[in-house]
């Protein structure tokens, strides 16, 4: 039997879920944080997990194990599926339908001041200026802006206090945006950017110059960003930014889920 575990006790889970190589920090995150809903075999002794969050449905635990097959009974369609290793892929393909969403990782390491410097050499336009995120700028982020950033928050000051970003404004109006799109944990995060879908707004250079701003704090703090992308254009966005070592992989849409 499948039963939920108790979010307040999820953090205990991490173990369970360490085989992940790819969108590690999300899934650490969502633990610490308690965010998800967490599935297992048995709350005293898990040996098998299904971790539901936002889009994700992200498997932790032996895929040799008898409940193996009750994890994926429980999985939702249309859910991007992450599982830990191959063989988990290897018991589910023949089971549920599955489409390979392809996703790539970069590495961190060369990430540099001297980078972000040279980026932050371009000139934004007079009336646009680059700003750090504070508690007063926070509840002015542009309505299509902030489903990237707020909800994974508590609150505006909880953003503020356990994030980090900066964007470019011109005059009260967040048109660009880059920060943790998570609470930071250990010293590391997640890096989002973001820019207003207006056309005027794009191909300025501003995601740039948000994104390099707020990796050079971060490198001076001993913060570090991490990337991962879902298309060419944000490795591409990846890469300029100084992020190299680019490892293509699959995450999974479960289409159709025969066992349910």
């Amino acid at each position: 039997m499948i039963v939920e575990y108790p979010k307040n006790e999820q953090n205990k889970l991490l173990p369970l879920f360490s085989n992940h190589k790819y969108l590690s920090i999300l899934i650490k995150t969502v633990l610490k944080e308690k965010e998800g809903e967490i599935f297992v075999d048995d709350i005293e002794n898990p040996n098998v997990a299904l971790m539901s969050y936002k889009v994700f449905e992200i498997i932790g635990g032996d895929s040799k194990h008898e409940m193996a097959i009750e994890i994926l009974r429980n999985i939702t369609e249309n859910r991007m599926i992450l599982f830990p290793d191959e063989d988990w892929y290897v018991f589910a393909k023949d089971k549920i339908v599955l489409s390979p969403y392809p996703r790539t990782k970069f590495s961190s390491e060369k990430l540099s001041i001297e980078k972000a410097n040279e980026l932050l050499q371009r000139e934004l336009p007079k009336e646009c200026k680059l700003q750090k995120v504070d508690k007063i700028i926070v509840t002015k982020i542009n309505p299509k802006l902030a489903p990237a950033f707020l909800p994974f928050y508590k609150s505006a000051d909880d953003f503020v206090e356990r994030g980090l970003a900066y964007c470019i404004t011109e005059s009260d109006f967040i048109l660009s945006i880059a920060g943790s799109a998570m609470p930071i944990h250990d010293n590391e995060y997640e890096l989002q950017a973001i820019t207003d879908p207006n056309p005027k707004y794009r191909r300025k250079g501003f995601a740039t110059a948000a994104a390099a701003a707020l990796i050079k704090e971060s490198l001076e703090k001993g913060i570090i960003p991490h990337w991962d992308a879902d298309n060419e254009i944000s490795a591409r966005f990846a890469l300029k930014l100084g992020f190299t070592k680019p490892i293509a992989y699959d995450a999974y849409l479960c289409s159709k889920n025969p066992l349910k």
